[in-house]
């Protein structure tokens, strides 16, 4: 967890002195953690069904936008972009507000602490190789008002 921090701190170095750089400037972006994940074999229906169950309603329940996507071709069977409120600094807080929320959504859903965490576990366990990485996005209000 540390080097993930570590690694996400550098990156996010990296894309700041960019910035200040070319002059463009964060105003106007939304930040998101985009996740790739591969399940594993004979494992998608499973995980599929967890997240539907339960992790998508969690969002739901936190008020967390999340966009997600399921594919039947390339690399990854799931991709999800999870946007972040406070922005990228919030990858680095694991007690954030909303990931507090969704916890407790995902217990809600589950019934108790113990059988929400053994949801998180079992889904982790169908997860044969996933990848992260920051992304973000110009105007995000205007781009969903589009779809209306």
């Amino acid at each position: 967890m540390r080097k993930l921090i570590f690694t996400l701190s550098a990156l996010l170095l990296f894309i700041f002195q960019g910035f200040s750089q070319t002059g463009e400037g964060l105003d106007n972006y939304d930040w998101f953690q985009a996740k790739y994940v591969k399940f594993k074999p004979g494992k998608v229906n499973e995980a599929r069904a967890l997240l539907h169950d339960f992790l998508y309603k969690a969002n739901e329940i936190s008020g967390r936008l999340v966009l997600t996507f399921e594919s039947d071709s390339g690399p990854w069977d799931h991709i999800a972009y999870l946007h972040l409120q406070d922005g990228p600094d919030q990858l680095e807080n694991e007690n954030a507000e909303i990931e507090t929320r969704w916890w407790n959504g995902v217990i809600q859903l589950a019934g108790s602490e113990e059988k929400a965490r053994e949801l998180l576990k079992a889904y982790q366990e169908c997860i044969d190789n996933e990848m992260h990485t920051l992304v973000r996005m110009r105007h995000l209000e205007e781009q969903i008002s589009r779809r209306k």
